[in-house]
């Protein structure tokens, strides 16, 4: 295995691909984490295209049908698929056709949420297929399936990002995949692949040509599996400091080319530093463009926002101690200018270092790195056609290579469940060159961003990432990102990408703010503008209550701090993600104290349940709890583990089935790791209404 050190020293500066030579498998796994080769036009030709379950229905933009919604469930009102090969039989089992592409080319990822059935997986003229088994294996683990299970990869499966899988499967001259089941049960996918431009020379995959290269394989492995690290290479201090003043745009640093910016590492101090982050931005100029390239609030550019979430992923990361890096390569022909202006009423303490190199700079090869961020606050959403929209992303003209987006959300939903407060079942639409229809369409946002099923999990891959999701469910702030790098998207003359905006339930006051970043050939006009008072504005947190809905429904909710009878080291405290913003925060001295909770039941229930909202956080502790004198499970667990790695969010727990008597009810919680430093924070309590 290699140091850490050196797999950053390998992500950071992977050499690129000369155009004369033959893709491989071995070519294309050192392209998974080869940031430089993004940076430039060299190489041969390709087109990106995404084949999905989406709903067939949504035929074009302003027509009936266009934000249809049924892409995989099963029994659509027309089967998701591009053609179908042979109708259903008496069974309910047809054959269906996810695509059928001719030329040279790649499949580089394949997603589902899940998938029933049968996979068929034709490479080039052979009439025998390379799979035919089930279809969850071939989206879930290609490498096993595609080997029979001879060649897996390695313990830390890295090539697994959440619910995708990056995997480069290159045929010369055809890919056909077909899907055998019944078309009531679910059948999620997206297939991406590359179509290189006609004569590229592709040497086809096999299982047997695959053992050529293990070393690509076990290299490309390690590098995607870096879900955490520290920053070891070249540990520079940040030893270049200034105070930012509110109005004041500073410049940070002026470099001179031909060169690139390879690395940017910043901190910023403030009073108010979830503010401060969102109302100071960051620009880069490259050669004197007349408007930034680059132009974002600070955290938003870093993905943190809002405030500071630690992650850890290829292209950018942000420490637990505050410290946001960004490894993209930004070459420049003659000079780059850094600078930071901070619109907001607080001083700011900023400290940074940034790495730069020499680099030739090749007329109509290298692009300028571009980061492009907007906002769109009172949005008004909801579960119906007439109620989504198409929030756009990107519009842009030209040449180049869309590379990453992230989405900084606030969803003030008072559903306290995923289900009917999941503000993601909109779809990824990405229109490339003289497009009518996209070439990627979706099947939902999470399902872009590498998960599924409205995760509230927090969590960080190589390629994407949720470092924040307030909860319970999904609401509250939401921060999701996804990078393009073996899977990036060139563009020849324009690039147009939206992103469906539609939610379970109604909900007015949503932000949806977004940054893109991608390549681009000079041009003389840019897709920028300066941000106005309005759109740089200052986080806020609606008041809000539980509200029983879909995952919710038949529950009542009582604050926590309102059932307190007995204990000692609690109070109210206040919190902007909890309802009300208020918790009930309990710091015991030592495992042998308690606390009771009282429930009130006007009826002997037999059988019911609790519910419990806690904030999990680094210095939460563990619970256990009592219930009338006898222990209760929470989530099967005798132990619920409330600690995580610096995030903190909401979520829901429930106990094991359980019986209420007539009148007061105590539920005792005890800590069995208290120490006077760990705490629980417990937001409300969920009663079953019968």
């Amino acid at each position: 295995m290699k140091s850490v050190a050196a797999l950053v020293l390998a992500f950071l500066a992977a050499g690129c691909k000369d155009k004369d030579v033959t893709i491989t498998t071995g070519t294309l796994l050192r392209e998974m984490t080869d940031l430089r080769r993004l940076a430039t036009l060299a190489g041969p030709e390709y087109r990106a295209i995404q084949y999905s379950s989406y709903d067939r229905r949504s035929s074009s933009p302003g027509r009936p049908g266009w934000f249809a919604n049924e892409d995989g469930f099963g029994g659509e009102p027309v089967p998701g698929f591009e053609d179908v090969i042979r109708p259903p039989d008496s069974s309910g089992t047809g054959v269906y056709l996810i695509c059928d592409v001719r030329g040279p080319g790649a499949i580089q990822r394949l997603w589902t949420a899940t998938i029933s059935g049968m996979i068929r997986l034709y490479i080039d003229s052979a009439d025998k297929p390379v799979y035919e088994g089930e279809a969850q294996e071939f989206f879930h683990n290609p490498l096993a399936a595609l080997t029979n299970g001879k060649v897996q990869a390695g313990s830390t499966n890295g090539f697994r990002q959440f619910d995708a899988f990056y995997l480069p499967v290159p045929f010369s001259q055809r890919c056909r995949i077909e899907w055998t089941g019944n078309i009531n049960d679910p059948h999620f996918y997206h297939v991406g692949l590359r179509i290189y431009e006609k004569g590229t020379k592709v040497e086809s995959f096999s299982a047997e040509n695959i053992l050529k290269y293990s070393d690509a394989l076990a290299g490309a492995d390690s590098l995607l599996a870096l879900k955490e690290f520290t920053e070891t290479l070249l540990p520079r201090p940040l030893i270049e400091k200034i105070t930012a003043a509110p109005g004041k745009r500073t410049v940070l640093k002026t470099l001179t080319g031909p060169g690139a910016i390879v690395r940017i590492k910043m901190k910023v101090e403030s009073s108010d530093l979830e503010n401060a982050l969102r109302k100071s931005l960051f620009m880069i100029t490259f050669d004197g463009s007349s408007l930034p390239q680059v132009s974002a609030p600070a955290g938003d550019f870093f993905c943190s926002a809002p405030g500071i979430n630690p992650f850890a992923s290829g292209p950018v990361s942000v420490m637990p101690d505050s410290t946001m890096i960004f490894r993209f390569r930004m070459p420049f022909r003659e000079k780059a200018v850094i600078e930071f202006e901070n619109l907001s009423d607080e001083t700011s303490l900023l400290s940074f270092d940034v790495m730069s190199a020499s680099e030739e700079w090749a007329e109509g090869k290298t692009m300028y790195f571009n980061a492009r961020w907007n906002t769109e606050y009172d949005l008004i959403t909801g579960d119906s056609d007439s109620a989504a929209k198409d929030i756009s992303f990107l519009e842009t003209f030209g040449q180049g290579r869309l590379v990453g987006s992230a989405v900084m959300l606030y969803n003030p939903s008072g559903v306290p469940t995923s289900w009917g407060n999941w503000w993601g079942e909109g779809d990824e639409k990405i229109f490339i060159d003289a497009d009518t229809f996209p070439s990627f369409f979706g099947t939902g946002s999470e399902d872009y961003f590498n998960y599924s099923w409205s995760s509230p999990l927090i969590f960080s891959y190589t390629y994407c990432g949720q470092p924040r999701n307030d909860g319970p469910g999904n609401r509250g702030y939401v921060s999701n990102f996804r990078w393009h790098i073996s899977d990036d998207i060139p563009y020849s003359e324009k690039l147009r990408f939206l992103m469906e905006l539609r939610h379970h339930d109604f909900v007015d006051d949503f932000v949806f703010a977004r940054t893109v970043y991608y390549y681009s050939l000079p041009v003389d006009t840019l897709p920028s503008k300066d941000f106005s008072s309005k759109e740089i504005r200052n986080i806020f947190y609606k008041d809000w209550s539980p509200k029983a809905f879909k995952g919710s429904l038949g529950w009542r909710f009582v604050q926590a701090e309102k059932l307190v009878s007995t204990g000692r080291n609690f109070t109210t405290v206040s919190d902007s993600i909890c309802s009300g913003k208020l918790k009930l925060t309990w710091i015991p001295e030592n495992p042998s104290e308690k606390l009771k909770l009282a429930i009130n039941s006007e009826k002997e229930i037999k059988k019911t349940r609790i519910g419990l909202t806690i904030k999990h956080s680094s210095i939460a502790g563990s619970l256990k709890f009592l219930l009338n004198g006898q222990p209760l499970r929470f989530d099967n667990s005798d132990t619920l583990i409330l600690q995580t790695g610096g995030s903190r969010f909401l979520e829901n727990h429930f106990s094991a089935e359980s019986g209420l008597q007539k009148g007061v009810n105590e539920l005792e919680l005890i800590m069995p790791d208290a120490n006077g430093k760990r705490r629980a924070d417990v937001d409300f309590v969920w009663l079953r209404n019968n």
